[in-house]
């Protein structure tokens, strides 16, 4: 992954958002969709901006394994490098993102670098996922996120960001759970022994 050239840092400290959801689906089905880069593309990317493209290995992604990607959201336009940092089937799965940003409104760019961080909990045959991002740098706040900085303003921001995140976990869920209805119906003990005579 290319270090980007950055003006400088207009963050007097890290911005983060953190949410949380629940599901049907397993810690491990969470946790292959997650690490199918190329996959995402078929639901929008599990993040605030929705994935437009993505330019990755196939399989299942590793430390180490960089990327490409393309995405929007209302305000700018997103061009992501981005290297898995960790991946713990199916525990935690991170990646850090340099994203060049493009304001759809006048055209302002900025470079950000981002900490997109999931935390996967089992819970029975079903789990928890924590989503947490992190905007460790940033060279300006394009459109509505100048609110970061503006502390007075900054919890209304978070608000807004953390509603977009959860959008975007939210179609991971909904990925997984499209998976698991998708899966064939375990047969039963009297089905096989049926399949067995028929042969």
């Amino acid at each position: 992954m290319k270090q980007q050239r950055t003006a400088g840092n207009v963050l007097t400290q890290e911005v983060a958002v953190t949410v949380r959801e629940h599901t049907t689906a397993s810690a491990y089905l969470i946790f292959d969709l997650l690490t199918n880069l190329p996959g995402h593309l078929q639901w929008g990317g599990a993040e605030a901006s929705t994935l437009l493209s993505i330019d990755a290995p196939e399989g299942q992604a590793s430390a180490g394994t960089e990327f490409i990607s393309t995405a929007e959201d209302q305000i700018c336009r997103i061009r992501n490098s981005s290297v898995v940092t960790e991946a713990v089937r199916p525990l935690r799965f991170e990646h850090v993102a340099e994203s060049a940003l493009v304001s759809k409104k006048n055209g302002t760019t900025a470079d950000w670098i981002l900490v997109h961080r999931y935390e996967i909990e089992t819970d029975g045959n079903q789990s928890n996922v924590t989503y947490t991002c992190r905007l460790v740098r940033a060279t300006g706040l394009p459109g509505l996120m100048a609110m970061f900085g503006i502390p007075v303003l900054r919890s209304i921001a978070s608000v807004e960001w953390a509603l977009a995140s959860r959008a975007g976990l939210r179609r991971l869920i909904a990925a997984a759970e499209t998976a698991v209805q998708d899966e064939p119906a375990p047969t039963t003990r009297k089905e096989q022994d049926d399949g067995k005579a028929n042969d």
